[in-house]
């Protein structure tokens, strides 16, 4: 164990080195590439150096390496150039003046004395909020090479392929990859959370009848199946966009393995996002008599389940009717956010809910959303900034897709947009920004979406005066 972890260690100081030496020559480009290799084995990599080497100090500097990647390079693009900052030509948008409209409510309660959290619990807490504001502005000034997007998306590809080997072989030899990895000393010493469940991993690790859920390199079963959106996307664009037979049939595989790994992490939300971002998809692409052929199949499928599986049928009527203990943690969280919401219009104070670090779980209040951990926090303005962020991002999305005649700029634009629309059922039933992987690379392709799509609306006013 001591020299895996140590030939990781060395990788992982390698990549980290070059990736920098990259994005600080002016190829921001290369930070995407950073968070698409790095952070989905974010968790797992810290777990196996702890019970290596039994040091908080070495998992501690993993943790702020990544910090250091974002923060450092986001100061060099501001200061690390010839140009000044303010003289530069950026014009900002509507999406742009709302992401910093929330940044700086999130600077605000940082200072306000509001709240139980202590000031450093603030810090650690809104630097969270604050990177997803990095990455959007790094993808707002990214020049994407058509190879640059290609090597992300096999990147992308690979990534879904491995994790669902990995969750299968889980299943198959039925044990969890974090079991085997010690992921439970882990969370307790580095964490203080105390292992919970039949598995002794968290809760999160299994469904309401015990069966286990997989959760392959990330950090659970629910960040697994986030992630799957984003992978899902991708192989709805090349299934529905190939215009090779044989091209296809590998993009059928490809969504079936995907489908398969949404079985094995079994998060109810996240499957029912997957049915929903297809209907989309073959919507925007125009496929409508597949709507209706696909949602007689997802029907068939649903009445099959209901009336012959028994633990299907009780699972969607436990889970429609809150006596699903999930369903009904999750009822009592969204009670507790609103009423401290209702009493509270202007928010708490920072670190006050939710499960990110920062937050002392004793003190917070609610926690299974993310609409409702921003307003408790902020007050009811947050959420609605926040909730128009999300419409205005899926929107321009979709716009770009269907503007592009550029077919890499098109896949940009569905991929993002249908990410963030699949991620909408997760955010309402989890704290979901906090899952670094898909959230840090969702925000970044915002950026570069609502870069395509201002030079789309300059390019038409343009015509528009010619004219």
């Amino acid at each position: 164990m001591i020299f895996l972890a140590s030939l990781l260690l060395f990788f992982y100081v390698a990549f980290t080195l070059i990736m920098l030496d990259k994005i600080y020559k002016g190829n921001p480009v290369y930070l995407l590439l950073y968070i698409v290799s790095f952070l989905p084995f974010y968790t797992i990599f810290q777990v196996i150096v702890f019970n290596a080497f039994e040091n908080i100090f070495i998992v501690s500097l993993i943790k702020y390496s990544k910090d250091f990647v974002l923060l450092s390079s986001f100061i060099l693009y501001i200061i690390g150039t010839r140009e000044s900052f303010f003289n530069r030509s950026f014009k900002f948008s509507i999406l742009d003046k709302l992401i910093v409209s929330f940044l700086c409510l999130v600077l605000v309660y940082l200072f306000l004395p509001l709240g139980e959290g202590t000031f450093i619990s603030k810090v650690i807490y809104s630097k969270n909020i604050f990177l997803i504001g990095i990455v959007y502005f790094f993808g707002r000034n990214t020049d994407f090479k058509i190879y640059n997007w290609n090597t992300i998306l096999k990147i992308l590809i690979g990534l879904a392929v491995f994790s669902f080997l990995v969750a299968l072989s889980e299943n198959t030899l039925g044990n969890h990859l974090h079991s085997f990895l010690g992921f439970s000393e882990y969370n307790l010493i580095v964490n203080d959370i105390d292992s919970q469940g039949n598995y002794g991993l968290s809760w999160s690790f299994e469904s309401q009848s015990t069966r286990p859920r997989y959760a392959a390199f990330f950090a659970d079963p629910l960040e697994f199946s986030a992630s799957l959106i984003l992978f899902f996307t991708v192989s709805l664009w090349f299934l529905l966009h190939s215009k090779f037979r044989e091209n296809k049939f590998y993009y059928l595989l490809l969504s079936l393995i995907i489908i398969g790994s949404f079985l094995l992490a079994l998060s109810r939300a996240s499957i029912f996002s997957a049915i929903l971002v297809l209907i989309l998809a073959l919507y925007i692409s125009k496929n409508y008599k597949t709507i209706i052929s696909g949602s007689v199949f997802i029907l068939l499928i649903f009445i099959y389940l209901y009336f012959f599986s028994e633990e299907t049928r009780y699972l969607i009527e436990d889970t429609l009717s809150f006596q699903n203990t999930s369903s009904l943690g999750h009822l009592v969280e969204w009670i507790e956010g609103l009423l401290s919401i209702y009493e509270n219009p202007f928010g708490i104070g920072l670190a006050m809910s939710g499960n990110a670090s920062g937050v002392d779980q004793s003190i917070k209040i609610g926690g299974e959303n993310q609409f409702l951990i921003y307003g408790v926090q902020m007050g009811v303005i947050s959420v609605l900034l926040y909730v128009i962020i999300l419409l205005k991002s899926i929107w321009n999305s979709i716009r770009v897709y269907k503007k592009s005649s550029s077919l890499s700029k098109k896949s940009i634009g569905f991929i993002t947009g249908l990410t963030k629309f699949g991620l909408l059922i997760p955010l309402f039933t989890a704290n979901a920004e906090l899952y670094l992987f898909v959230a840090l690379f969702s925000w970044y392709l915002v950026g570069q979406v609502e870069s395509l799509y201002n030079s789309f609306n300059l390019n038409n006013k343009l015509k528009i005066e010619k004219g």
